[in-house]
């Protein structure tokens, strides 16, 4: 493994944390008359003991996030989405974009804040020392916000979002220790030697498209499309397709489990219909090429393990199936199981992953 730092990986993240630090500007289509309220929560846990079992910890160990969906997305004092705003300016189509601002309330745009942390671990936990021939320790804490913009057609769907947040922070090894103390565990004890240990700033900003190809008028079936594309610290373009099936009431863009990178996207929790209980299963697939992944090829410091692009896999697959329940009149559970294909060409770390995602979601 190289400690070489090429040119592509400075330039995408450099070009996300500049987007995100210097492109401050007021939301489009907010106005005082907007109130400050929250329409939905979404708490999610990853967890790759949850797919796995106890025998299986490593690669994606786990995360933990928070999504608020409405208006106080949008005008919270730490809201990202004026940021968001710019950037979609300048790159979604401009059709979108006058059919949004149609509304001065912004009813054909939905937003989205979410908090989190995620983390990766290598096969072995017990080793004090850095493992030259595994996957490194990785971690990320962040902030982001997200905007889903429908087109006029009803059928089609711009989901953008930007990410900024700190690799390598103490506060995962803290979280992990007390998961692992609770459950039996063992402790981890490589974080001294983690991708940018002691913390680096990184950002990232996704836009994906995504068409309704399919729509049952029972709400029993439907299928999308989705095209995203991403710059910062992953890099990456992909195609996805999922199905839902079963019994729903909720809009087909509000359920998006084929924009999970790692945890979920900050998709705005979207109002269901007439408010019958839903229940329905969903699958789905997706393919990616990545260009840059800092997880796995650090960033702009040097970090004691981490592979070079060559030994990287540029192309991965995905599958998840999963079901959502209601559990009383506004709030529903979801549970989902993501398999990925290798993200490293050789070694230890060259294997397939799997991890599961619980979701709790209320709307208010």
């Amino acid at each position: 493994m190289t400690r070489h730092k090429n040119e592509f990986r400075a330039f995408t993240v450099t070009a996300a944390l500049l987007a995100s630090l210097s492109l401050v500007s007021p939301a489009a289509g907010a106005s005082e008359a907007d109130s400050a309220d929250v329409s939905g929560v979404r708490i999610q846990l990853d967890n790759d003991l949850f797919a796995a079992g106890g025998g299986r910890d490593r690669d994606y160990t786990g995360g933990l996030a928070v999504t608020v969906s409405g208006p106080a997305a949008r005008d919270s004092f730490v809201s990202l989405d004026p940021l968001v705003a710019r950037l979609d300016r300048w790159l979604m189509p401009q059709s979108v974009q006058e059919a949004t601002q149609a509304s001065p309330q912004g009813g054909s745009v939905h937003h989205a804040m979410q908090f989190g942390i995620i983390a990766f671990t290598p096969g072995d936990l017990s080793a004090t020392g850095p493992l030259y021939d595994d996957r490194p320790y990785a971690s990320l804490l962040f902030l982001a916000n997200g905007r889903v913009s429908l087109a006029a057609d009803g059928r089609t769907a711009w989901v953008s979002n930007l990410t900024i947040g700190a690799l390598g922070l103490e506060i995962s090894r803290q979280a992990q220790e007390q998961i692992h103390r609770i459950t039996g565990s063992d402790r981890p004890r490589g974080y001294a030697h983690q991708i940018s240990a002691n913390g680096e700033p990184t950002a990232r900003y996704t836009l994906a498209r995504q068409s309704l190809w399919i729509a049952n008028p029972s709400g029993t079936f439907d299928v999308k499309t989705s095209l995203q594309g991403s710059v910062g610290y992953l890099t990456e373009a992909s195609a996805a397709i999922s199905m839902r099936i079963g019994r729903f009431d909720s809009p087909w863009w509000g359920f998006s489990p084929e924009l999970t990178d790692y945890i979920a996207a900050p998709v705005p929790v979207a109002e269901r219909g007439h408010s019958r209980p839903e229940l329905y299963f969903f699958t789905g697939a997706r393919a990616k090429v990545r260009a840059y992944n800092a997880f796995l090829q650090g960033q702009f410091r040097n970090s004691e393990v981490e592979y070079s692009a060559a030994e990287v896999e540029p192309l991965i697959f995905e599958a998840w199936v999963g079901m959502v329940t209601q559990l009383f009149e506004q709030t529903q559970l979801s549970y989902t199981v993501t398999y990925q294909t290798q993200e490293v060409r050789a070694g230890k770390a060259a294997r397939d992953t799997l991890w599961g995602a619980v979701q709790l979601i209320h709307r208010f």
